[in-house]
């Protein structure tokens, strides 16, 4: 598999952070995962707020001050 390379655009606390993450592949649930990762945002594999749960993951990353991921894959 090819690795690929994705901007993440977040909001934490309302100031803006911009990472890029290398992947296979992104979603927009990947994306917030990657989000809370990189804001530091403690997370359980295998938990609620496991990758597969977007549900979770979103209220758990909004609740700790994440918003606005936003993701792009990079030339």
């Amino acid at each position: 598999m090819r690795t690929r390379h994705f901007q993440i655009t977040y909001h934490l606390n309302a100031i803006r952070q911009i990472f890029v993450q290398p992947d296979s592949h992104m979603t927009d649930e990947d994306a917030w995962y990657y989000a809370c990762l990189h804001a530091g945002v403690d997370l359980l594999y295998g938990a609620n707020h496991a990758q597969q749960n977007h549900a979770a993951l979103r209220q758990h990353a909004e609740q700790s001050a994440i918003t606005h991921v936003k993701w792009e894959e990079l030339p």
